[in-house]
């Protein structure tokens, strides 16, 4: 009995843009996640976001136990809550982004955290890895699990070019000054990498770095996920982690900034999806490129370090560009001293779309 309801819970987190492949490692982690109550619970928690008395209706269940199961919930990151005129209005949380960063977005170093860790290295290291790079060679196959990538790069803001019309949603910060709420928490996927011994390479990146907006970060201080800032230690924390070479993602909506990640090629799951799988179903490429110009370039290689693509090398002592990797981050051009390396704006860019149907407010 318990073995069928995680499998439905996974077929109703399934039911969101990103899905999961049903097989045992996935519903091993589940099991470890997720108590039976809780499972049970979210196998049936219907989409969109709910006050508990309305949740209480539609399940036919008594609202007091089932306030205080959601509230478990929400402290554990499974279940996302919003406040309207002073109601809680509670959405079953997204399993990828959401429930898995959840567990580990606290900072802490604990027997537990270290089995979360090291099952979620395991997780997709192993089978579920296996799968997974089966299945995102055929790109049919990976748009029915990823119909949209949940995140996209934005290029540094000082590199776009010159003489071509820039969007307001290509501007990291544009996206900024439309929020009037942040907050920030460390990094899951640093903390992952240093709980299973394999800590970031990357030097000078800040200690929280995973930057929220809105009602998500009024939801992440609330529960202790992270802290809240002001807008000008958000920024900051953009400065600081473009100053190390950190890739900015975000996420992949036009309607509104919920989250900005600031990432390195050896943690992120995002970049490191690309490299191990040759696929960008998890991440949108920004809307440039970088151009090199190899008559101006002196062979210095700074911008190789700075990849963290590996896009970049020196063929012949000049730089070449493996297009193929390029995020469009813009992070090697900040530090070429002939500026050889430029960005540009990439043929068919288009605008991100609006947010999935059925996502809970703020996520």
């Amino acid at each position: 009995m318990s073995e069928d309801i995680y499998f439905k819970l996974g077929e109703r987190l399934n039911q969101y843009p990103v899905k999961m492949l049903l097989v045992e490692p996935f519903l091993k982690i589940l099991r470890e996640f997720y108590t039976e109550e809780e499972a049970r619970l979210g196998s049936v928690f219907p989409m969109g976001s709910h006050p508990a008395s309305d949740l209480a209706e539609k399940l036919g269940r008594d609202e007091g136990p089932l306030t205080d199961l959601l509230e478990t919930m929400a402290d554990k990151g499974m279940v996302f809550v919003t406040k309207e005129a002073g109601t809680s209005k509670y959405a079953l949380t997204p399993f990828v982004p959401g429930v898995v960063e959840f567990q580990l977005m606290r900072g802490t170093d604990t027997p537990k955290d270290r089995k979360v860790a090291r099952m979620m290295e395991d997780f997709m290291e192993g089978e579920m890895g296996d799968l997974m790079r089966e299945t995102l060679k055929d790109p049919e196959v990976a748009k029915q699990l990823i119909p949209t990538p949940p995140a996209r790069t934005i290029t540094v803001e000082q590199e776009l070019p010159q003489g071509t019309q820039i969007y307001p949603f290509e501007k990291l910060t544009e996206l900024v000054e439309k929020e009037d709420y942040f907050g920030v928490a460390k990094c899951y996927c640093r903390h992952h990498a240093y709980l299973i011994d394999q800590p970031c390479q990357v030097e000078g990146v800040p200690e929280y770095s995973c930057m929220v907006f809105g009602r998500t970060a009024e939801y992440v201080v609330d529960r202790g996920f992270g802290k809240q800032i002001s807008k000008e230690e958000a920024y900051e924390i953009l400065r600081a982690s473009e100053k190390a070479g950190l890739v900015h993602n975000t996420n992949n909506f036009i309607d509104g900034t919920i989250f900005v990640c600031n990432c390195c090629g050896c943690c992120c799951g995002f970049l490191k999806t690309i490299k191990k799988f040759d696929s960008n179903a998890m991440l949108a490429f920004s809307n440039f490129e970088v151009q090199a110009n190899r008559e101006e370039c002196v062979g210095c290689g700074d911008c190789i370090d700075r990849c963290q693509m590996e896009a970049l090398s020196l063929v012949d002592d000049l730089i070449s560009v493996e297009a193929a990797r390029c995020i469009g981050c813009g992070n090697c051009a900040t530090v070429c001293p002939t500026e050889c390396l430029v960005m540009v704006r990439r043929s068919g860019a288009a605008p991100p779309a609006s947010r999935g149907a059925g996502q809970p407010l703020g996520m």
